[in-house]
């Protein structure tokens, strides 16, 4: 196995496999796997599977390349998905589509009123809980802190709007304020819920943002700083401050930073 050639987020996964301690640079953790290797005198558990391109029928115009996971039932090898992320994750967006649902029934339901006027907000809230519950299930750690936030705002709202007409912000009909404390609770959980990936795979969680969203905050960013790619060793311009993965458009390789 060539550990030059994995990502620093796939050599640490692969200490986390092996029962190593996963945090450091990435020679750092390659001189770790290697001591592992000889001191088992065992393959790695990682398995690399390709295919030479050459080989399969047709022409195709690409190089050879190599694919890092789990071989599925067809043959076909698939990137390793944590579980744990992508169950919660799913959850959020669950909860995020029947919040919406809840907001559309107001908004056409309802010729006046309360509710008929918090219908938007409590859509764009939904839209918020779904694109956090996105973002988990992509595996990235902003996700669960967009989570924290939006779970902070619904519950805030759910107290400011408890009352004794039904709306579909709060939980709660009570106007004497006697269930707020059950509006705090419901917070408290979906917090706790969403913040499981952090106590079982923060170490499987991606840094920053996704590429398109990267993009944005990068224009929007005055100070960058000229780094070379590890690859083909093309000049890029990176955001003062930003750490996690880059994309080289000369070579299009991605790269930890």
């Amino acid at each position: 196995m060539t550990y030059d050639s994995m990502t620093l987020l796939d050599l640490k996964k692969l200490c986390k496999n092996r029962g190593l301690k996963v945090s450091g640079s990435k020679d750092e953790v390659i001189i770790r796997l290697m001591e592992n290797d000889e001191l088992n005198n065992a393959p790695a558990q990682t398995v690399t599977y390709s295919t030479p391109i050459a080989n399969m029928p047709g022409h195709m115009p690409v190089a050879p390349q190599v694919i890092y996971g789990r071989i599925n039932s067809g043959g076909i090898a698939l990137p390793k998905r944590n579980d744990t992320i992508t169950s919660v994750g799913s959850v959020i967006i669950i909860y995020g589509i029947f919040r919406m649902f809840w907001a559309l029934v107001f908004a056409a339901a309802s010729p006046s009123g309360l509710g008929w006027i918090l219908a938007p907000i409590a859509f764009i809230v939904a839209a918020m809980f779904i694109f956090g519950g996105i973002l988990m299930t992509n595996e990235f750690k902003n996700g669960v802190f967009f989570v924290f936030v939006t779970f902070l705002i619904s519950g805030t709202l759910s107290i400011i709007f408890t009352g004794n007409e039904i709306n579909p912000l709060s939980i709660s009909l009570d106007g004497g304020g006697s269930l707020i404390p059950l509006s705090i609770m419901c917070t408290l959980l979906g917090i706790g819920i969403a913040g499981l990936p952090l106590l079982f795979s923060d170490n499987d969680l991606k840094e920053g943002w996704p590429p398109a969203i990267e993009r944005i905050l990068n224009r929007n960013s005055s100070e960058k700083n000229e780094i070379s790619c590890p690859q083909c060793g093309n000049g890029l311009l990176v955001p003062s401050g930003y750490s996690g993965k880059i994309l080289c458009p000369k070579c299009n390789q991605k790269s930890d930073i």
